[in-house]
């Protein structure tokens, strides 16, 4: 161990010692002697494991990494949402709260390459400004390539202070040499409205959803308050508030945002706690901008935390209709405390409860992250899956994984090869329902009631009074996304095209697919990227199956049929997804030409929820009769 190794080390065992000092004095003091003689058990415990590691381990350690990784075993056994934030981590929380960073103005990512893109150029930026476009590559930054760098190390290069410049260096598709482009880092601010417009005549669409990293931060009421008055809300006929997708954020703009539509002095959510500072009810204070127009707010899996609280406070209050799918259940309540200089501990410290006394936090359908996963083999036969695969990976041959199975857990043999033929599937749901701090008002069977006298459940999460089902996107339209084809082929297809001034105008010319389809058959365009159907993979394994012996004629047959099949199955596939697949080449250019809004607008294309919100808002007879008979657990779904 080094000199400054051992001074850290020093200090910290000082640092131990002197807590347990203090905590076994404080407790004599106030407790009476043996109050706290737990935590200084523990305390004296973690001191002497840390410097004997410290001390005596083959290698040297870093004490502020062991530090750090004690703390994350800590954590482990509690729920997920507590959490440890390193330097990083804990700049990416902040920017989140805020809502704003010293920057740019850009998203960027490596897309699987060497060279981070621009995928997107936030409007009235220093990017904006400079013309910086979706699809260039960033490929040096003050002169220094970017290829090898780590792409977190490339955002904190391009982010600063405002008022400092920076130099980087743009490959610009289309334009055969890069280019170097100054730029002024400023104050970005990261919305949470991300589009407020009349969608149709008399009906208004705010969106704070997901789409665009949107969440509640400082200045979320305050934009809410600008998009109502710009859209004069009480004059509509009716209005919607896209929650979808939306993690939540702080708490006093979830109360901000129900503000603006509840009636003074009600009810938006109420905390409760170990703390009995926790124990609070929170009520709106100012007149609402928009308390008559017809509401509906939109939400689904995505939508968490404040954005739970504030359709929670909608429906139990009366107010609106919430359309979609079950949210995520988010309910619970954190704290965050500073860890030394520039670390910071984020725990659970109350839950939620919307003002008709139901929790919205669900049980997590996750095990705790410190316990095992256990696969039941025969009764009372029980093996650690994390475990067993490990001594499966390390076996050099099939029958050395049986006889170590066998050994490491006592198996017969016949169970052994049971394990070595379980399916993947069969590990699906094997995680063990959380249910240790599962709060009151989480029961689905406990009733409870609306403002209005409406029937609602607890269960967590909040339950649409309408449910409207997305149409889930076909296996080959998920996987061009995540190949970036849809991104890739918008770029290209910007190049050298003229297109109006506002994506309203834009229509979609014919042979759009057409032209997808030819770019994305050409590897060149793709990364060498090549799409494989789930008949493919079939085959493959139908192949392996006669690895060790010839097939028979009959299956000989069988199997060239089942490959001429599958060299078809492209031009199948992408005929049942042509919808879907349209739509997102759409929203890819829509992004690429006229930016994220545009981007917002062309994803409402066919957009089942959206557009059953409307269909609501456009006939008030129906919406008010389901204002009157919606009940959360009987919700009327759209076929």
């Amino acid at each position: 161990m080094n000199r400054s190794s051992g001074k850290r080390l020093w200090a910290f065992t000082a640092f131990v010692a002197a807590v347990s000092i203090y905590v076994t004095l404080d407790s004599r003091l106030v407790k009476g002697a043996d109050s706290y003689a737990p935590y200084d058990t523990a305390l004296q415990n973690f001191g002497d494991a840390f410097d004997e590691l410290s001390r005596s381990y083959f290698k040297e350690l870093e004490p502020e990494e062991l530090t750090d990784s004690a703390i994350g075993g800590m954590l482990m056994d509690l729920d997920p949402n507590t959490q440890f934030f390193d330097r990083r981590s804990l700049e990416q929380l902040r920017i989140r709260t805020q809502g704003k960073f010293g920057g740019l103005g850009i998203r960027i990512s490596t897309k699987g390459g060497p060279v981070p893109v621009v995928m997107s150029v936030f409007r009235g930026t220093p990017a904006d400004t400079a013309g910086l476009i979706v699809g260039d590559r960033i490929v040096k930054i003050e002169g220094v390539p970017t290829n090898e760098e780590d792409l977190q190390d490339v955002v904190d290069k391009l982010r600063g202070d405002p008022g400092d410049g920076v130099v980087i260096t743009i490959d610009r598709p289309g334009e055969g040499i890069p280019f170097d482009q100054q730029l002024t880092r400023d104050r970005i601010r990261i919305p949470s409205v991300g589009l407020a417009q009349e969608i149709q005549p008399g009906i208004g669409y705010i969106s704070m959803s997901g789409l665009l990293g949107g969440n509640f931060s400082e200045n979320t009421g305050r934009e809410l308050e600008a998009a109502l008055t710009s859209l004069n809300a009480n004059s509509l006929d009716g209005l919607i508030l896209d929650l979808r997708g939306n993690p939540g954020g702080l708490l006093t703009q979830a109360i901000a945002v129900a503000d603006k539509f509840l009636m003074p002095n009600q009810v938006v959510v109420s905390t409760a706690g170990r703390d009995e500072t926790q124990n609070q009810k929170y009520f709106t204070r100012e007149a609402p901008t928009a308390g008559d127009v017809p509401l509906i707010v939109l939400v689904n899996s995505g939508s968490a935390s404040a954005s739970e609280i504030v359709a929670g406070a909608v429906q139990d209050m009366d107010r609106g209709l919430v359309l979609g799918t079950d949210t995520f259940g988010k309910g619970s309540v954190q704290t965050i405390r500073p860890i030394g200089v520039d670390k910071a501990l984020k725990l659970t410290t109350a839950v939620y409860y919307t003002p008709s006394g139901r929790s919205i936090h669900k049980a997590s359908g996750r095990r705790h992250r410190g316990s095992r996963l256990m696969l039941d083999l025969t009764d009372p036969v029980r093996v650690p899956v994390y475990e067993a695969l490990s001594v499966i990976g390390e076996a050099a041959e099939r029958e050395d994984a049986v006889t170590d199975l066998m050994q490491q857990f006592g198996l017969s043999g016949e169970d052994a090869e049971k394990l070595l033929r379980t399916d993947l599937n069969d590990l699906v749901g094997l995680g063990a329902r959380d249910e240790e701090n599962t709060p009151q008002g989480n029961d689905p069977k406990e009733v409870f009631k609306t403002s209005g006298g409406r029937t609602v459940h607890g269960g967590g999460g909040i339950t649409p009074d309408v449910v409207v089902k997305r149409e889930r996107n076909p296996r080959i339209a998920v996987e061009f996304g995540r190949a970036h084809l849809y991104f890739d082929f918008a770029v290209d297809y910007a190049i050298d095209r003229s297109f109006p001034s506002t994506y309203s105008e834009w229509t979609t010319e014919s042979g759009l697919l057409d032209q997808f389809k030819t770019f994305i058959t050409d590897t060149t365009n793709t990364n060498g990227y090549r799409y494989i159907s789930v008949m493919e993979y079939r085959l493959k394994d139908l192949r392996k199956s006669f690895k060790d012996r010839e097939p028979t004629e009959s299956e000989a047959a069988a199997l060239d049929a089942f490959t001429a099949a599958s060299e078809n199955q492209l031009e199948v596939e992408f005929a049942e997804a042509e919808k879907l697949i349209l739509n997102q080449i759409r929203e890819a250019i829509a992004e690429r030409v006229w930016g994220e809004q545009a981007k917002q607008l062309a994803a409402l294309r066919g957009d089942t929820q959206y557009e059953e919100a409307i269909r609501l808002l456009e006939n008030q007879t129906e919406y008010q009769e389901k204002m009157k008979l919606a009940l959360a657990s009987e919700a009327i779904g759209v076929k």
